[in-house]
């Protein structure tokens, strides 16, 4: 694999620079086009599932970062060829919707790869009292694997600039899910020993999204690196505040989904409140 990844980068660090040798990049170019040609590639959260409705069987919405930039000025949505439950080798077949004229292409990618749903229902357990261990230990599986997924997502990121020399690639990361446990307020409405163990929920499953991160953001580094348009778009920042409390009673503004029952295509998934702070942060790494 390792073998591979470095020959696809290799390759696209020398067509990135015949490309330079022949063109100005879109960054440097004496004029750039006045409308994006935009294609969204990824898995549930590029698809905007929780957004609204689900549109189709991939959960694509009308409130998903996708269908929000589309509406952004001077943005025109080609495709969105994201779909909930894809993996970065799922992502490979929606490269074909990329080519020389796309000018932007968001990514996000790499929950799955992790199995971070499956983290998400061994933990979701523990405030009734499920097994804290459990949940502890799905955790450091993410966290261990999450380096494996650099280079082969660099790799993917390499094959979009390929298809797509002209455009900008934006490669998103996840939202941290959990609020903080302020063991303090907590004691206020629930015993010491129940809050200690919802803070120590809430510091795993953040743990598990960090490391996730962290990959997503070195694999785009090391494919700008090699002549890709990438750059990493960090949300966490844009989600302070607005995660799921655990604690009953404390104050909560969530932009999650977190009505397994009436809502379950939404559940964990950003609202359409979540997806514009993707968006902003998306245009705001696009310069716009």
């Amino acid at each position: 694999m390792k073998r591979r990844v470095l020959a696809a980068l290799a390759a696209l660090t020398l067509g990135m620079g015949m490309l330079a040798a022949g063109a100005a990049s879109p960054a440097t170019a004496a004029s750039s086009p006045p409308v994006a040609k935009y294609v969204a590639l990824g898995d549930s959260i590029g698809a905007g599932q929780g957004g609204g409705m689900p549109l189709d069987a991939c959960a694509r919405t009308d409130g998903g970062y996708a269908a929000q930039l589309d509406q952004a000025p001077k943005f025109n949505l080609l495709r969105n060829a994201a779909c909930t439950g894809a993996t970065i080798a799922d992502v490979q077949a929606q490269l074909s919707q990329l080519n020389r004229g796309t000018t932007v292409v968001t990514l996000t990618v790499g929950a799955n790869d992790l199995g971070l749903d499956q983290v998400y229902a061994a933990c979701a357990a523990v405030p009734a009292g499920g097994d804290l261990g459990a949940c502890l230990g799905a955790v450091q599986g993410t966290v261990d694997a999450a380096p494996d997924l650099v280079e082969p997502l660099a790799m993917l990121i390499a094959g979009m600039a390929q298809r797509a020399p002209n455009a900008a690639l934006v490669v998103t990361g996840y939202p941290r899910l959990l609020q903080p446990v302020d063991v303090g307020s907590c004691a206020q409405v629930a015993p010491v020993e129940q809050c200690l163990a919802l803070g120590s929920l809430a510091f795993a499953v953040t743990g598990a999204t960090d490391a996730l991160d962290g990959a997503i953001a070195a694999a785009a580094a090391l494919a700008a690196a090699h002549g890709a348009h990438a750059v990493f778009a960090d949300v966490v920042p844009a989600f302070l505040g607005h995660g799921v409390q655990l604690v009953p009673g404390l104050p909560s503004d969530p932009w999650f989904g977190t009505d397994p029952v009436n809502d379950p295509a939404g559940f964990l998934h950003p609202n359409h409140a979540g997806y514009a702070a993707y968006t902003q942060v998306i245009l705001a790494k696009l310069g716009r």
